[in-house]
């Protein structure tokens, strides 16, 4: 799967662009708010219907406009899709080949843009939404589970607030649901260490990067939910809410066995978190028989020139098409078959 072109309308500060890519590498520079990240931003939100930078539809509209439109020609296994988003005030559409798609699996992306390094240090709920996510791309079916398990988890909290004595009738479903969810996010993470522990991985990585689940689980996980919930229930009665779950549970970064949170500097835990994407899109590639479309937003600020030169190239070597936003000139030319564009105040040229 590759984008082959891209067309912008009205689009944060770009007032129309149309351009073709490469299938494998391209390099998007520029100086900072001059609209690089807007490129892949743009191509982000066809993905997910959504903004990495804005919850506000309405803020990635260009100023004064009052509708965007952006297509995707997208080609898989030969077959040339178009994906178009339209935005406006009222609106918000996405239509594959003129028709409403039947799922959103027609363009798979995977991004790192630098607020993710933060996720290592905020709350839980940052870590649970990463490895949420990543689980979502290899198993339709968690999503599903997922949903499945929050409307419990509200209709549940709903009862608690109103003292109902039929918060009961919602327990088996919780208890089912619940367990599925952390035992999906424990195989991941099991995938995700190996990973990590890998020879090839550690011939470029001298330090130990773990990631460890919060709770200690039982074997079975459903008797240490319900027994869990038996125990703290009078507590939740008087709280309004739900105490006990995977919306609670926490999922730790580890640097050589220590927690990254304290000991990691924001270089490291830049490379964790890129490391961390490099396992994904090699699962990723292991599930689905393909990679997905892989988008690194100013990944190398904060890295050493040895560090991020041995990221890069591992990372090309295990991807399919890669898009790199910088602010480094310099680092586009040591990548002679890449396709690089220069992005002046929302405007694209090809550099020759």
């Amino acid at each position: 799967m590759y984008i082959d072109h891209l067309k912008i309308k009205n689009f944060r500060n770009i007032d129309f662009l149309d351009v073709s890519f490469d299938k494998r590498l391209n390099f998007i520079l520029g100086n900072n708010a001059q609209g690089k990240t807007s490129i892949v931003e743009a191509i982000y939100s066809v993905a997910f219907l959504k903004s990495f930078r804005s919850e506000k539809n309405l803020e990635l509209l260009k100023y004064g406009k009052d509708e965007l439109n952006i297509n995707i020609d997208i080609v898989n296994s030969g077959v040339i899709d178009r994906a178009n988003l339209y935005i406006s005030e009222y609106k918000k559409q996405i239509r594959l080949n003129g028709k409403k798609p039947e799922n959103y699996k027609y363009l798979n992306v995977v991004i790192f843009f630098p607020d993710e390094i933060n996720y290592i240090s905020s709350y839980p709920s940052f870590r649970r939404s990463l490895i949420d996510r990543s689980i979502f791309y290899v198993n339709y079916n968690y999503i599903n589970i997922y949903k499945k398990y929050v409307r419990c988890l509200k209709q549940r909290n709903i009862f608690l607030k109103k003292k109902n004595s039929e918060i009961d009738c919602w327990k088996d479903q919780l208890i089912n649901y619940g367990a599925e969810i952390i035992r999906e996010r424990i195989r991941y993470i099991d995938k995700i260490n190996k990973f990590f522990k890998n020879e090839n991985f550690k011939k470029i990585n001298e330090e130990n990067y773990e990631l460890n689940y919060s709770k200690k689980i039982s074997s079975s996980i459903e008797e240490q939910l319900a027994e869990e919930l038996n125990r703290k229930q009078e507590r939740e009665r008087q709280l309004g809410y739900t105490l006990v779950g995977p919306h609670r549970d926490d999922i730790i970064f580890l640097l050589n066995d220590r927690p990254a949170d304290a000991y990691a500097s924001q270089g490291q835990k830049r490379s964790m978190i890129i490391s961390y994407k490099m396992a994904q899109i090699i699962d990723y590639k292991a599930v689905q028989g393909h990679y997905p479309v892989l988008i690194l937003d100013d990944m190398a600020s904060e890295l050493d020139s040895k560090r991020k030169n041995i990221l890069l190239e591992n990372l090309l070597q295990n991807s399919g098409q890669v898009f790199i936003t910088s602010t480094d000139f310099k680092q586009a030319e040591l990548y002679r078959k890449s396709k690089v564009f220069h992005v002046i105040d929302g405007t694209v040229s090809t550099a020759d």
